[in-house]
């Protein structure tokens, strides 16, 4: 199972906002035992979409404001609402808001949509790894992994280097 759960990101202003999507398709893995019958995608994928969503709004606001390249960890889900079942077929919107932007940490507002219809709202904050000063967790080799995954999966998601 592949862990992006964004397909593409259609806006992105650093410090302020991004917006982009996630087209739910049928042969979701999870969709066999979520449910037989009655597909749903959990709660928690959808989350974890914002999640992702967010995330790559706090990289690119840290690189531009300050050139680091950092790694945002998802550090808590407040506040989270789920008030629409996402169902096969179903794009899912993501719309992220930047509320504070920090040094070492981060808090964005979070809408998940289908159809113009809210799905699920949260406020996600993030604890920030700097991928070239954490030596007490990464060696050489992971940062340059690291860097390379976060580099593809930029071109991926915006069609252009990052």
């Amino acid at each position: 199972m592949r862990f992006i759960l964004i397909d593409h990101i259609e806006t992105l202003e650093p410090g302020k906002r991004i917006t982009g999507f996630k087209q739910i398709r049928e042969d979701e893995d999870y969709f066999a035992d979520h449910f037989p019958g009655f597909p749903v995608v959990p709660g928690v994928l959808v989350l974890e979409s914002l999640a992702q969503l967010g995330g790559r709004l706090v990289e690119a606001t840290i690189k531009e404001q300050t050139g680091r390249r950092v790694l945002p960890m998802l550090g808590k889900a407040e506040q989270a609402k789920f008030v629409r079942a996402v169902r096969p077929g179903d794009r899912l919107d993501l719309v992220c808001e930047a509320i504070a932007i920090g040094e070492g940490a981060a808090r964005v507002n979070g809408t998940a949509t289908v159809g113009g219809r809210r799905a699920c709202t949260a406020t996600i904050m993030y604890a920030m790894i700097d991928v070239q000063q954490a030596g007490e967790q990464l060696d050489p080799a992971q940062t340059a992994q690291l860097h390379a995954w976060s580099d593809r999966v930029w071109r991926e998601l915006r069609g252009r280097q990052s």
